[in-house]
């Protein structure tokens, strides 16, 4: 469960975990607790002597441990200011940040927090960002798992020389529908102080809320979207088109981009806004007028709308796991099945992905199964095409044209 620094595990993937993980107990009518925890200078607080007794216990022994105890040992440090050097300073703790072997040190270093005994559920980790979802059927019993939780992770942090940030922890509580508890709360404490609720927090780039709308993140979004329409509309005078579409995908498309499998998972009317302000931002920088068609402003910049956007990153994650599936994490491999795999029924969807059924509008919207309702839908013509790019592009031409 650690995305950080590792090839193919990205934030976007670690955010699609946690989130499904949120809406598949709330579909079981679970109450769900997201404790969100913050190391305090992680990566320049690793013990020396600890670190090299974990290398020696995953099997580095010998010349290579004498190596890497060199290679931590007899480091200095130093402070220069205008010209004037401060006196070398020998230090005996953290790992060298910039390095390569430095990231990979440290996840070593707290790759043992998911391991630690009776604990309620398995923290997820990048680098030093740890989160935890606890669920339980009811609010005493999740209180309860969620001190046991916090007990040992700061008893684990306590061992291996390590504090937490108790300003930047927080927890959040997410509420099945079907719950009738008003004001419903948890008394959480971390060393003896009292951890914080929040109504939203963010996380990996991402404001979650605890309603999981994404109202918080799309108005965000569209605050920071707004800063460039007049820059835009400046702009768009002096520089030929080419340059302008070079600097909205500079500056405006991974904004759009990042997360959209997770803020767009909402109703059409939370989208309104951001849909309103990405179309006249492109309708300002192409010069075009209001009675310009909006699929003419997108596809004259080879983008889509922002709900159809939406679906393309969806349907690509599902050509990934059926086609490419080696670089991704092995939890979203064994997450999803096709038809085949459930029974072995010659049949026309055979070859599809098994939907799970669900209780609500949590389940339905978790990633396997919107993934699976949309991929469905698609002509076998389209989702037989192995190729990846070759794929994409019939996937838009499908999605300009309304068919999906």
């Amino acid at each position: 469960m650690q995305f950080g620094f590792r090839s193919g595990y990205s934030t976007k993937l670690a955010l699609m975990n946690s989130i499904d993980d949120i809406l598949l107990n709330l579909d079981k009518n679970n109450y769900v607790a997201g404790i969100f925890l913050d190391f305090s200078k992680a990566f320049d607080c690793l013990d020396h002597r600890i670190l090299l007794k974990k290398l020696a216990n995953f099997g580095i022994r010998g010349h290579i441990l004498n190596w890497f105890s060199s290679y931590l040992s007899n480091r200095m440090q130093f402070v220069s200011v205008n010209g004037v050097v401060s006196e070398f300073q020998q230090y005996n703790y953290g790992v060298p940040q910039g390095s390569v072997l430095g990231p990979i040190l440290f996840l070593l270093y707290i790759n043992d927090i998911g391991n630690i005994a009776g604990l309620p559920g398995k923290p997820k980790l990048f680098a030093d960002d740890t989160n935890a979802f606890v669920f339980s059927r009811s609010i005493p019993e999740l209180n309860h798992n969620c001190q046991l939780m916090l007990d040992k992770i700061f008893d684990w942090t306590l061992a291996n020389r390590l504090s937490l940030n108790f300003d930047k922890s927080c927890y959040m509580l997410y509420v099945p529908s079907s719950s009738h508890l008003v004001g419903a709360d948890l008394h959480l404490t971390l060393s003896g102080k009292i951890l914080t609720r929040v109504k939203s927090t963010k996380y990996l780039g991402i404001s979650i809320d605890e309603k999981i709308s994404w109202t918080i993140h799309i108005q965000d979004l569209c605050t920071q979207l707004r800063k460039y329409i007049g820059i835009f509309y400046k702009l768009s005078s002096k520089l030929p088109l080419n340059t302008l579409k070079m600097l909205y995908y500079a500056l405006i498309y991974p904004k759009i981009l990042y997360g959209i499998e997770l803020y767009a998972n909402t109703y059409l009317t939370h989208l309104h806004d951001l849909i309103i302000l990405n179309n006249r931002l492109l309708r300002i920088i192409q010069r075009k007028t209001l009675a310009t068609s909006t699929i003419t402003l997108y596809s004259s910049f080879n983008t889509l709308p922002i709900d159809k956007l939406f679906k393309l990153q969806i349907l690509l994650h599902a050509h990934n796991i059926l086609y490419n599936s080696k670089p991704l994490p092995n939890l979203f491999r064994i997450a999803t099945s096709c038809n085949s795999d459930i029974h072995h029924h010659c049949t026309r969807s055979s070859n599809d992905f098994h939907r799970n059924s669900s209780n609500t509008s949590f389940g339905s919207r978790a990633t396997g199964n919107l993934m699976s309702k949309l991929w469905n839908s698609l002509p076998p013509s389209v989702k037989s095409i192995s190729a990846y790019s070759l794929f994409k592009k019939q996937l838009k031409i499908l999605l300009y044209s309304d068919i999906i």
